[in-house]
């Protein structure tokens, strides 16, 4: 790839970084007086850097063929929509004319020289309250100027009471004056800004009279003289648009002006269609240097790129005229010169030649200074990280747009330089598309604003760039950068955030109160399995009763408070440790969900906004917002659980890993893994070889209570699922034998109240006292004796039916030792702790129902061991029954007692108020 600076060089001062801007303010006044710069006070380079256009070629004609042969118009008003510029010919006709032969060869051909009266005023040089001194005269109107540049002190002296009074002296004194001075030319520049500000000199004595107004009559006079002399002409630059700080005193001198010179002026343009590309080329490169070889293979191989993906490009890239175009404007590509003309020259301030050559100077000089190796500039390749380009910018469209440049477009926090950092293969294409959506994105006519993706393409696209590239890289940006806006197809920069910016804007808001939401979050995720408590302050309101609970931590807690809330609740030590388990949350993951909450909530609002106003800017965004909002919504389950994948059982430290994607929710997610084979913190199925094995070993009886109690207590064992586990392993643990259930007041076992190697039904176990799990030793040598026992029972009955003439048979009592255990029978056949008499055989019931009254609170342990244990023993079915609770107190019943124990153990139980009343 050939450099474009190989093709055609910058001037010296250019190439050397040490261009003065000044050049480009061309001041009429100054180079009159001598002290502009170089490039306008000395003719010869000035006309060497001016490119001659048709236009101007035809004003240099003019004022010749007016001052030589009397032909033509009197009155000319310069207009030029870009480049060469109104105070440009003005300098062309002062040089001309004061330094014809010093440039003789650099005129136009057939263009004679001559010699004029000469007399040149800036407005803005002009002081309408002190004038100007020099040679000891003062003069104090632009009618005393006049007269003494053309005619010295002596023609001063003729306006002289005129002058001193600010009185206009009328259009016959003008005309004869002048027509004493053919041929002359009358140069005028920025005369709007001197009448604007004569405007508030008073004349004195005289009422609603200024110095202003004097000079509009002036002006009107002086176009009249003018026009009535063969050899005279006035040449004048006035505004072509309303300023930006034009207030309405200012836009009515600039109509009053306008009107003046409209009757008698004829218009010239010097510069108009493509000879700006030369003009620029002229002020800007050494034409001598262009070697055209190179400029036209460069210019054919960009046009066989537009050929070859016209499909991706407008179609104004397809025509063969515009391959032309692009050799006129070499080495800058067409759009870089016709945005700023169709465009940027649309804003009042754009000062059409200093702000254009200016802000390309400071391009060209930038390339140049990066030996940036690009053959053609394009658009795309305006380096914005650069102070003098992006003020030229800046100026225009306000510096609040600074902020969006250093968000979006160039500079080392810029998003679009981040991407290309992350994707060296690119070549600077994101920072290239974002600079071209931003060069194209300002116009005084909204409409025009923005750019389409075939002309993002055209503006950015290399021979060796790939157009899908660009619509990958131009679709991640949409998605990143807060500033980048669409509107149908078009994108541009805006002031005005867009969703991605204003979501941020949004989330600052929530930076503390983010919290609530977060929380509604985590608490949708508890599921059903376990009681949960979300981020609990405190372990003193966790209840201590053998539900497990999940104590979801505050995301920024560590778990240093779970050794000492297992061990106590409140101020009394907690005894059902093994029910806690505790959810530590993943920083990284929290920090997240916590971005995500706080998108949410962000989007929650705007969307709120958007359907409160039909007209705001994201109103035609609503579906996106609401799509990102669910988005975010479905994926809350997966981002809670893998912000808690670790939970803590006691002191035991399991890891879940993380999760798979889905809706399921935390609480059931852990009760899965916990209860797993692999983790087995949790049991729902529990065989009775725990029981016997752990707990019975060296103990001849222990309380069921105490078995079920361990379990929940005890974080050595698993935690059952719920009681009912540790019943089902009891139950089958009698069946087979591993152990017997048996009834006990701490006395002796009562032999027929045990339960061993049978069927028990599951209702029928119940954890209260009295009742016991009796090992296996101890069952069978019970067994043993109620077997002798029973065996010496039938003896005796076979002696009693054997008895001689009904006679009674006195049969003395036997004892009976097995296995060291002893069963008594006296002689009626009773054991010790049963009597039934010999001849009497017991009695079944099919259905039972008491209605006991008058239990007392104290006796309710006994009700539980000599009734409902027993018929729960030899019941089918579960044994349920309905207490009726009549309590009075005269100090009063807390609802917190009524509330927080009573109801909450009839929850726990599982059992349900039928009848509430108090008062």
């Amino acid at each position: 790839m050939r450099n474009w600076y190989d093709i055609i060089q910058p001037h010296a001062d250019i190439r050397k970084g040490n261009f003065d801007e000044a050049v480009f303010a061309a001041d009429i006044g100054d180079v009159a007086d001598g002290k502009a710069p170089p490039d306008y006070n000395d003719p010869y380079l000035f006309y060497k850097k001016t490119y001659l256009t048709a236009g101007l070629k035809g004003l240099l004609h003019k004022a010749h063929d007016k001052l030589v042969h009397g032909t033509g118009a009197s009155v000319i008003q310069i207009k030029t929509p870009f480049g060469g510029g109104k105070t440009h010919a003005l300098v062309a006709l002062y040089h001309y004319l004061q330094h014809g032969a010093q440039i003789k060869e650099l005129l136009p051909p057939g263009l004679a020289l001559l010699q004029s009266h000469l007399s040149v005023i800036n407005g803005e040089h002009f002081n309408p309250l002190e004038g100007r001194t020099s040679d000891g005269v003062t003069r104090y109107t632009l009618w005393g100027e006049i007269a003494y540049q053309i005619g010295g002190r002596s023609g001063y002296e003729q306006f002289r009471a005129n002058d001193e009074a600010r009185i206009s002296p009328g259009k016959a004194d003008l005309r004869d004056f002048l027509a004493a001075h053919q041929p002359f030319i009358l140069l005028f520049d920025e005369i709007l800004e001197y009448v604007n500000r004569a405007l508030d000199v008073k004349v004195k004595d005289e009422t609603g009279v200024s110095l202003g107004t004097q000079t509009f009559s002036f002006f009107q006079e002086l176009s009249d003289a003018v026009a009535t002399l063969d050899n005279g002409l006035l040449v004048v630059t006035l505004p072509v648009s309303r300023l930006e700080d034009f207030g309405d005193k200012e836009e009515v001198s600039l109509a009053r002006m306008g009107k003046i010179f409209g009757r008698v002026e004829s218009i010239e343009t010097p510069v108009e269609g493509q000879e700006v590309y030369a003009v620029i080329r002229r002020r800007l490169f050494e034409v001598e240097t262009l070697k055209q070889g190179p400029m036209q293979e460069v210019v054919h191989h960009y046009f066989q790129t537009y050929q070859e993906n016209r499909d991706d490009l407008p179609p104004k890239a397809r025509e063969l005229s515009y391959r032309d175009k692009m050799a006129l404007a070499y080495p800058f590509h067409p759009d870089v010169i016709d945005i700023l003309y169709e465009k940027w020259s649309t804003y009042p301030t754009f000062q059409r030649t200093r702000g254009v050559l200016r802000l390309l100077a400071n391009v060209i000089e930038d390339l140049y200074q990066r030996e940036t190796n690009i053959d053609l500039i394009l658009p795309g390749d305006l380096n914005l990280e650069k102070p003098g380009i992006r003020q030229d910018f800046l100026k225009h469209i306000g510096s609040e747009y600074e902020g969006v440049i250093a968000s979006d477009v160039a500079g080392h926090e810029a998003k679009a330089q981040a991407l290309d950092r992350a994707n060296r293969p690119w070549k600077h294409l994101a920072q290239r598309i974002a600079s071209a959506i931003f060069f194209h994105s300002f116009s005084a006519d909204d409409s025009e604003k923005g750019i389409n993706l075939p002309y993002i393409k055209l503006a950015v696209l290399r021979p060796d760039t790939i157009p899908a590239l660009v619509t990958e890289v131009l679709q991640k940006q949409a998605n990143l950068l807060w500033y980048l806006n669409s509107r149908g197809d078009n994108y541009y920069f805006s002031k005005i955030p867009n969703l991605n910016r204003m979501i941020l804007d949004k989330k600052e808001l929530y930076n503390d109160s983010y919290e609530e939401e977060l929380r509604r979050v985590v608490e949708a995720e508890t599921g059903s399995k376990f009681r949960a408590y979300v981020w609990p302050e405190t372990a003193d309101n966790i209840p201590d009763n053998r539900d497990l609970k999940l104590l979801i931590l505050r995301p920024e807690d560590r778990g240093e408070q779970i050794a000492a809330w297992m061990e106590r609740k409140g101020q009394s030590f907690r005894e059902y440790k093994n029910t806690l388990f505790f959810a530590v949350a993943d920083t990284a993951a929290f920090t997240q969900l916590r971005e995500e909450v706080k998108t949410y909530l962000a989007l929650k609002e705007i969307d709120n906004e958007v359907k409160a106003d039909a007209k705001s800017p994201l109103a035609a965004r609503r579906s996106e917002i609401q799509s990102r909002m669910h988005n975010i919504q479905r994926e809350y389950s997966y981002n809670v659980r893998r912000m808690y994948h670790t939970v803590m059982a006691g002191t035991r430290r399991i890891d879940l890993g993380q999760p798979v994607s889905g809706t399921e929710s935390l609480g059931n997610w852990y009760w899965r893994e916990l209860t797993s084979t692999d983790v087995g913190a949790i049991v729902e199925h529990l065989h009775y070889r725990v029981i016997a094995n752990r707990l019975l070993p060296g103990n001849e009886q222990v309380a069921a209570s105490l078995v079920l109690d361990q379990f929940y207590k005890n974080t050595d064992f698993p935690a059952p699922s719920s009681p009912e586990i540790v019943a089902r392993a009891i139950q089958l643990g009698v069946q087979d034998g591993a152990f017997g259930l048996a009834l006990s007041d701490n006395g002796p076992i009562d032999v027929a109240l045990l339960r061993y190697q049978e069927t028990v039904a599951l209702g029928a176990i119940a954890f209260e006292p009295g009742v016991y799990l009796v090992n296996r030793e101890r069952c069978e040598a019970l067994r043993e004796a109620q077997r002798q026992k029973e065996a010496a029972e039938r003896q005796q009955e076979m002696a009693q039916e054997a008895g001689e003439q009904g006679e009674e048979t006195a049969v003395t009592g036997t004892t009976t030792t097995t296995g060291g255990y002893t069963v008594t029978t006296s002689g009626d056949g009773g054991t010790k702790s049963q009597e039934t008499p010999s001849d009497q055989k017991p009695f079944s019931y099919k259905q039972v129902r008491l209605v006991i009254g008058g239990i007392p609170a104290s006796r309710i342990a006994d009700v539980n061991r000599g009734i409902f244990m027993p018929l729960g023993a030899a019941s089918d079915t579960p044994l349920t029954f309905t207490l009726t609770i009549e309590v009075s107190s005269e100090e009063g019943i807390t609802s917190a007692t009524l509330e927080n124990k009573v109801k909450e153990t009839i929850r726990q139980i599982g059992a349900r108020i039928v009848v509430e009343e108090t008062g």
